[in-house]
């Protein structure tokens, strides 16, 4: 992102945690999130942000446009994803770019067979493209990264950077080990190498795509 101020908008913004940190760094942040809870939240601690309580299904027609927008681990969880990225596209400025983030296909198999010990759950899950998220207790779809690619260059973006997140990171069972502080640091130099490379992010928990509006 350049040093110039930018104007941002988060979808699906939660606790504000991104939002907030960039506004610290002067730019000019909107957040949009349904839930109420994360949104007091997300207004206590950031003041300078403009925070609207609301789906961006709803809002996204009288939100203007901006120069990024994040949509990160949301697009999984829509009913229409790829009407949402064409919602996307129509709060882009032209020649401004989206970050979008999503859970990787493939992460699905190797997590349940490497973590959780568990060949034939992996087995099955090749046939299924929905996931289970322990965390919010609800279910979600993950498409694969040409899927997600084809839906925002027909939304008018062209790809202009893929990453993984997670790459290796995310199949480590040792937490002990993470507490580590030289070996995160050494941990994530190799994470940040290995997310530009395949067959690494192939295999990354997150897709990360970086795409500029073109049309």
């Amino acid at each position: 992102m350049p040093d110039t101020i930018q104007s941002i908008l988060d979808i699906g913004c939660g606790f504000g945690i991104s939002s907030n940190e960039y506004s610290r760094k002067g730019h000019q942040v909107t957040g949009v999130e349904p839930t109420t809870k994360m949104i007091a939240i997300a207004v206590a601690e950031g003041p300078n942000v403009r925070y609207l309580n609301d789906s961006f299904e709803r809002a996204h027609g009288n939100l203007g446009t901006y120069d990024w927008i994040f949509c990160h681990n949301i697009l999984e969880y829509t009913v229409d994803p790829e009407q949402f990225v064409q919602h996307i596209g129509g709060c882009q400025q032209q020649n401004g770019y989206v970050s979008l983030i999503a859970h990787n296909p493939a992460a699905k198999v190797m997590k349940k067979a490497i973590l959780n010990k568990d060949p034939d759950s992996a087995l099955a899950s090749l046939s299924s493209n929905k996931e289970y998220s322990g965390l919010i207790q609800t279910e979600f779809i993950v498409y694969p990264y040409e899927q997600l690619a084809g839906w925002l260059q027909a939304a008018g973006y062209e790809i202009e950077e893929r990453f993984g997140i997670l790459n290796l990171y995310g199949y480590i069972a040792d937490n002990e080990i993470k507490q580590d502080e030289d070996w995160h640091n050494r941990m994530l130099q190799l994470e940040l190498e290995l997310g530009k490379l395949s067959p690494y992010r192939d295999v990354a928990i997150f897709t990360h795509i970086i795409a500029k509006k073109s049309i």
